[in-house]
């Protein structure tokens, strides 16, 4: 079957001196491992040697029975991310994004939206001015791809009680309950005039898919106290391209300890953000 896409490689490995064996994210088929035959030839179908982020339409043959690699015919390539070698950052955060893209989609299973946001991420990073933007970027961009396929965590309640957990749950300046007059500290759990009470502590649990309060959270042996900043910032991501670079490299700890357990290894581009 011929298809016609647009796609951006995700990977490229060298298959002989000819030849490369590619995975493609395409926008209306999904991930794609391809045989690009005599991409490595100094005359080629394909506009050059296809490298990681190169970027066009494609045609390919795609094969009908499961596990067999497509065989790419054309591939017209955009120079669209040509600039992202020339910051090291920047490089390296796409690099983890295209990882972690891979990683998480099955192949032939179409994600158009998350196609369109990998691309504005790739660009939105190569025009970044500052580290501290390129992680915003990078969080923001897992955090999306997270949402896309489904599995999301909770940052707004606790998994496992239902109580709602927002910026508003969070200890007061001397860490006392708002109606108490005394000099104790609040009880777990207890209640407030709006009926919601403040938490101390809060966790996030990655087998749990989100956070836990400091009522629940004794009863999770898997379980890492974050700040409440943390929080605030994963409940409204918009915040990210203002937020300081210390509590970026926090949030992209949590998010790469989250990831690790799911994908049940480490990726390999996190050492960089680590």
């Amino acid at each position: 079957m011929h298809v016609k896409d647009r796609a951006i490689c995700l990977r490229a490995v060298n298959y002989s001196d000819t030849s490369q064996v590619i995975t493609l994210l395409c926008r209306e088929h999904g991930k794609l491992g391809a045989m690009a035959k005599g991409s490595r030839r100094p005359k080629n179908a394909f506009d050059g040697p296809i490298e990681v982020f190169s970027c066009g339409s494609v045609v390919l043959v795609v094969k009908d029975s499961g596990g067999q690699l497509a065989a790419l015919t054309e591939f017209h390539q955009e120079p669209r991310f040509r600039q992202l070698t020339k910051r090291l950052a920047a490089l390296h955060a796409a690099l983890f994004g295209a990882e972690l893209t891979e990683a998480f989609l099955e192949e032939h299973d179409p994600h158009p939206a998350l196609f369109d946001k990998f691309l504005k991420f790739l660009e939105t990073v190569q025009d970044s001015a500052s580290d501290s933007l390129v992680w915003a970027w990078l969080i923001l961009y897992q955090l999306r791809l997270l949402e896309e396929t489904g599995i999301a965590p909770v940052w707004d309640q606790c998994t496992n009680c239902g109580t709602s957990l927002t910026s508003s749950d969070s200890p007061p300046a001397r860490g006392l309950h708002p109606t108490d007059k005394s000099n104790s500290p609040p009880v777990k759990g207890e209640s407030g005039a709006a009926g919601r009470g403040y938490h101390s502590a809060v966790y996030f649990s990655s087998r749990n898919n989100g956070l836990l309060c400091s009522a629940c959270e004794g009863t999770f042996v898997e379980k890492r106290a974050i700040d409440w900043k943390i929080v605030e910032i994963l409940q409204q991501p918009s915040r990210l391209p203002k937020t300081d670079i210390e509590t970026l490299k926090q949030t992209e700890a949590l998010l790469i300890y989250h990831l690790t357990e799911l994908l049940h290894k480490r990726p390999k581009m996190a050492k960089y953000f680590s």
